[in-house]
């Protein structure tokens, strides 16, 4: 008799523990922070970033009820590769790891606009400041100076307008509807400070590294339309990330209420 109270409690357990993994596959009441926006009403842009805002605000740290999508502050990004022609007067190879990223939950969101029709989004955005700590190694030359080393390393970049394009798909469900994420794009068109800095750049000759500094910081322009097209794209990958768990945990009705 005991067995069999100790079976049929078991098999309670566990239809509790699978009861609860399925209320867990997504967010069952919407959150108070959220207001579902109006596909009809004039403001619906604004409202819709709106919502955005207060996302990335208030869930900089992961998304309450969830540990799969992950943070904004930081966020990780294993690896940036970076090749370029030896020949021109700053030619950069390079390979970063284990980069992270800081500064992405300050980020404010500007304008944001959204087709109905087509299901895309596009925001937006400006961030004050993303800083970047990573492992490197790296060859090329900067001007007169040969570089090789390898380290860990920064670079910090300000008063940054990026551009950020989802594009996603319907998904009707009995319990409720979802924007299931096709694609993200991602645009800097504008960065307007950086600086760098990479220790052992030259194994420890510390006057070589400081000249280095000083001529990549001087002309960071170019160094920056360098490192653009990778950034753009791992910032992309990190996103794809975040978003596709997002949108699958959270309903689109809690974003926009008559989503089909």
């Amino acid at each position: 008799m005991l067995i069999k109270t100790w079976y049929l409690l078991g098999l309670l357990l566990l239809s509790l523990v699978f009861s609860f993994a399925e209320a867990a596959k997504y967010l069952t009441e919407k959150p108070d922070i959220l207001i579902p926006c109006s596909l009809d009403d004039a403001g619906f842009n604004n409202c819709l970033g709106r919502n955005l805002q207060v996302m990335l605000t208030n869930w900089k740290d992961g998304v309450p009820g969830t540990k799969t999508v992950g943070p904004w502050e930081p966020f990780s990004i294993k690896r940036v590769k970076l090749s370029q022609n030896d020949n021109s007067a700053l030619a950069i190879n390079a390979d970063l790891r284990n980069i992270v990223v800081r500064g992405a939950s300050q980020a404010v969101v500007k304008e944001t606009r959204y087709n109905q029709k087509q299901y895309k989004l596009r925001a937006l955005l400006n961030i004050p400041k993303l800083s970047f700590d990573f492992d490197y190694k790296v060859r090329g030359n900067i001007l007169v100076l040969n570089l090789n080393g390898q380290g860990k390393g920064q670079f910090e970049a300000g008063k940054i307008t990026m551009v950020v394009e989802l594009d996603v798909k319907p998904r009707i469900t009995p319990e409720a509807n979802f924007a299931d994420l096709q694609h993200v794009k991602t645009n800097i068109p504008e960065i307007g400070s950086f600086k760098v800095k990479l220790n052992n750049l030259f194994g420890g000759d510390k006057q070589l590294e400081e000249t280095a500094h000083t001529i990549i910081n001087e002309n960071w322009r170019q160094f920056v339309d360098i490192l653009r097209p990778a950034i753009e794209q791992a910032i992309e990958a990190v996103m794809s990330d975040r978003f596709t768990k997002l949108l699958n945990y959270l309903p689109a009705t809690y974003l926009i209420e008559n989503f089909h």
